[in-house]
């Protein structure tokens, strides 16, 4: 069998497009990871805190505008 200069190319150039394509690959995972962190710490940061059931606060609605 003979390894020309063509296929030694085509071989080469592969293993590039492939090295590229999990490069890509390893980058978009990192970046969902990220953004799935952020939405957490959104999250995190927006939750409601107890109001004491014994206190008027909302106990009360203005329907007159």
């Amino acid at each position: 069998m003979e390894i020309t200069a063509a296929s030694a190319s085509a071989y080469q150039q592969a293993g590039l497009q492939q090295e590229v394509a999990l490069a890509v690959a390893v980058k978009a995972k990192d970046n969902i990871e990220l953004q799935g962190k952020m939405a957490l710490q959104l999250l995190e940061s927006a939750a409601m805190t107890a109001v004491d059931p014994s206190s008027p606060l909302g106990q009360n609605i203005d329907i007159m505008a």
